[in-house]
């Protein structure tokens, strides 16, 4: 798979990387090989991938879900947890991506 970078333009392979940081923060980016401007694609805490795995979770017992009832009430809930989730990591992906293209 490939990336164009926003930066510069270069097209290249996609690698991904992570930065760890103190209190238990993953950040998810890949880097332009050319130009060395870094693009976040997530940043996680430990309470975003705690909903991140709650999501995961109730995901799996949708696919089983047989009564109509728990099937709206399990999408109901992943709708809100996947909008949770990105009204959390957003300004954190903001903030990293300013930091590291410093």
């Amino acid at each position: 798979m490939e990336s164009k970078c926003e930066h510069c333009g270069d097209v290249h392979a996609i690698v991904m990387q992570e930065q760890r940081r103190k209190n238990g923060v993953v950040i998810g980016y890949i880097q332009c090989p050319a130009c060395h401007h870094r693009s976040v694609f997530s940043v996680t805490t430990p309470q975003i991938r705690e909903l991140q795995k709650r999501i995961r979770s109730v995901k799996s017992q949708y696919d089983k879900a047989k009564r109509l009832k728990k099937a709206e009430r399990l999408l109901t809930e992943y709708f809100n947890l996947k909008e949770r989730i990105g009204l959390l990591m957003q300004p954190l992906i903001d903030q990293a991506n300013e930091e590291l293209n410093q």
